[in-house]
């Protein structure tokens, strides 16, 4: 598995939050982690077939704030890679709207981020097929008439 899915955070809890700890609040290089798994993931989905597009952006920096516009970019990537592969019953349902204003909604996030790119990197490939057009000449054993 790739470091962009191994590092991806999804077990926050209260007491991370009671307790200050950096896990708990979404800062900058948390987004660029997000950023960068959703990219990742669409790169992988798309090598393997699966057509989807998304507008990343991996470069936040300290001073930056994120802008509703930001998070609405951030859902509707989460969506298209959903939309090009599928998910497990277990897996949370893509937010309404991304606020990150508590702890279940980042663990929800990053839980999709990490469903969708350990499936992704296993897709093996399926039977190839033989494709023609019609009005072609016969290939093979054919015969032709």
């Amino acid at each position: 598995m790739s470091e962009y899915i191994e590092n991806l955070i999804f077990d926050r809890v209260q007491a991370d939050v009671d307790n200050l700890n950096k896990k708990a609040y979404i800062a900058y290089d948390d987004l660029n982690r997000v950023e960068t798994a959703v990219k990742w993931i669409s790169y992988i989905l798309n090598k393997k077939g699966y057509r989807n597009t998304t507008k990343n952006k991996t470069t936040w920096q300290m001073n930056e704030f994120r802008t509703d516009a930001d998070m609405e970019r951030l859902r509707q990537n989460i969506i298209a890679i959903r939309k090009a592969y599928y998910t497990p019953e277990s897996t949370p349902l893509t937010p309404n709207k991304i606020t990150y204003t508590s702890i279940y909604q980042a663990n929800a996030i990053e839980k999709i981020l990490y469903d969708l790119g350990q499936l992704a990197e296993n897709i093996n490939p399926g039977n190839n097929h033989l494709s023609f057009k019609i009005g072609m000449r016969a290939i093979g054993n054919r015969r032709e008439i």
